[in-house]
């Protein structure tokens, strides 16, 4: 039906509710019988167009011909007085009609579709009691309840009967028969019911991640329907939009969980004012990021340390960024931070010491073994610049650095290259050595700690660079995971030593008695000169894991590009303000899987 129609039937119903006229248009069987009724007054109206060619002569009468249309459906027809002799035949009646009242007031025109004549009148109108009314169904099958309405008491209605001349009045019990010449006219066959043949719609799309961009297509079955989308509603703060000309939500949704939407559409055949609505299952996966807690760690656990921590060193050649970040696993259960790190410019001889440690998840101290083997080093390495050996690694660096070649990789196995090895070997080796004596040390202080020196386990890596007229030179001890690299942009990457990976995932070695043999500590030492360094690298397995996968990446110079890059964009190195502070936020990017302490220190 039109809106106008609509809006007429509206006023016959007296519907007042917005709700219950809605319920009432969303019926099944209403489109039913608003076809069913139009084609009975079409038929109706060509029948007396018939008529009246034939027996012109019963116009004058055809006034009082009919008091009013009746359906019997919702009320009881009244008796109906018509002329005797020139009866008009009326269509045959439908088994579903729509309701018609009685209208007060100034009289709508109606005009009949497809009929070229005057607009037909509507009567008085009248109250009519209503049926009830079907829970409508949705395109899934389930109803929407309506609300319940109080019975309206039909009121009793008398037709009002014009006065027939006698000489028309037809005698008792005879009914009235229609002419013999007007020839019998069949109604137009009805058209079968689409609400039959119209299929059950299901709708589905795939699930969204809380806080990244959705964008996807809703899918329809059967795919051969094409429905118009009216609208989808979204919970309040989900922040996602209907695309309703293609059937597609979009957006980055801000709530998680299972929800219920609400997709209202309609046939392409429906009214403007019918919606249908079905129900569309969406699940948003929360963002992983918000389910990990942040709990402080207990100050009273022995050997407590702050779960955060940076440093900053400047002087004229370069300057040294530190940080270190409890990993979320820690943050989560509450407990302390396992890795540590120390970083210093010695002022008279111009050596940058950087010591990174990772104390072992898996030992109960370990966050004491890595702040006890940071400590013990630098205090060994800052003793030890002002000694002879001190001294000795000094000529020898300069030395190595002055003899090799522009652009020649370096030869560490020439007369300088071992002269330096040896020097590295009573300085940074020994420095390694006085760590596992500590540790050891620091099990017999506190035995009713402290059970067994495992207890303390830790990897080690330090870092020692020093430039030497226009080059740079850079040695390394390393023993554990992590990375140690010199770091040149766009140009190479150097690893001063070899990850130490167990034969499974998350095993490496430790800082032990083994570790510091004279075989273990000279092919642990490396060392190597450069032009010049964008960076000196030094981190533990919570960066080095999330940002190089495996160990053929950690020897990519694009993958080293990828991260100085992100470093760079990210802390502002050149800015020495508050750069330690802005690398500390750095380490708390978010890596899915990755979530161990974090311990980064750059020379650069």
């Amino acid at each position: 039906m039109t809106p106008e129609q609509l809006n007429y039937l509206r006023g016959l119903l007296r519907a007042n509710e917005d709700n219950l006229f809605r319920s009432f248009v969303l019926w099944p069987h209403f489109g039913d019988l608003v076809k069913d009724f139009e084609r009975d007054v079409l038929v109706a109206w060509q029948e007396y167009l018939q008529f009246t060619k034939r027996a012109p002569q019963t116009l004058n009468n055809a006034a009082t011909a009919y008091q009013k249309l009746v359906l019997p459906e919702f009320q009881p027809a009244p008796v109906v007085s018509r002329p005797a002799a020139h009866p008009l035949p009326m269509p045959r009646s439908s088994s579903k009609k729509i309701t018609q009242g009685i209208q007060n007031g100034a009289p709508t025109p109606v005009r009949v579709p497809g009929v070229d004549a005057e607009p037909i009148s509507p009567l008085p109108r009248t109250s009519a009691a209503l049926p009830p009314l079907a829970a409508p169904v949705n395109a899934t099958g389930t109803t929407h309840a309506v609300a319940a309405q109080p019975p309206v008491r039909p009121t009793p209605v008398v037709a009002p009967v014009a006065p027939v001349p006698a000489a028309s009045s037809p005698a008792p019990n005879v009914p009235a028969q229609a002419p013999a010449s007007a020839p019998a006219i069949q109604p137009a066959p009805k058209p079968a019911s689409t609400t039959a043949q119209r299929p059950v719609l299901r709708f589905s799309v795939k699930n969204a991640r809380q806080g990244e961009p959705f964008e996807c297509d809703i899918a329809i079955e059967p795919s051969a329907v094409k429905p118009r989308m009216i609208g989808i509603t979204f919970p309040d703060g989900m922040e996602l939009v209907a695309d309703t000309t293609n059937w597609r939500i979009t957006g980055i949704p801000k709530l998680s969980g299972e929800f219920n939407l609400s997709v209202e559409y309609r046939y392409p055949e429906d009214s403007p004012l019918v919606i249908r609505s079905a129900t569309l299952a969406f699940i948003v996966n929360p963002d992983p990021q918000t389910l990990w807690k942040d709990l402080p760690s207990d100050r009273s656990a022995p050997f407590w340390k702050e779960d955060t921590a940076h440093s900053v060193a400047v002087n004229a050649d370069a300057r040294i960024l530190a940080a270190r970040r409890r990993g979320r696993s820690h943050a989560h259960k509450g407990t302390c931070c396992d890795d540590d790190y120390f970083i210093e410019i010695d002022p008279t001889h111009g050596w940058f010491l950087a010591v990174v440690a990772d104390g072992a998840g898996s030992a109960k101290f370990s966050r004491r073994g890595s702040q006890v083997a940071t400590q013990v080093v630098a205090s060994f390495m800052r003793n030890a610049f002002s000694t002879p050996d001190g001294q000795t690694l000094l000529e020898a660096a300069t030395d190595y650095a002055n003899g090799q070649q522009p652009g020649v990789p370096p030869d560490e196995k020439s007369v300088e290259g071992q002269t330096v090895r040896n020097a590295l070997y009573v300085t940074m080796g020994h420095a390694a050595h006085a760590a596992v004596r500590a540790l050891r040390d620091e099990v017999a202080a506190r035995p009713d700690i402290i059970s067994n020196i495992k207890e303390l386990s830790t990897t080690l890596l330090i870092g020692l660079a020093r430039k030497v007229g226009s080059r740079w030179f850079c040695a390394a001890y390393w023993v554990g995971d992590g990375a140690v690299a010199v770091y040149r942009k766009n140009q190479e990457v150097v690893l001063l030593g070899d990850p130490d990976s167990g034969e499974f995932s998350g095993q490496t070695r430790f800082l032990t008695v083994d570790e510091v043999q004279q075989d273990s500590l000279l092919r642990r030492l490396r060392f190597t000169v450069v032009d010049d360094m964008t960076g000196f690298v030094l981190m533990t397995d919570g960066v080095s894991d999330p940002k190089f996968p495996s160990e053929m990446q950690l020897g990519k110079l694009s993958e080293w590009d990828a991260l100085w890059q992100e470093i760079d964009t990210e802390v502002h190195l050149q800015d020495a303000a508050q750069a330690d502070a802005r690398l500390l936020e750095w380490l708390n990017f978010w890596a899915t899987g990755e979530y161990d302490d974090r311990t980064i220190a750059i020379i650069y």
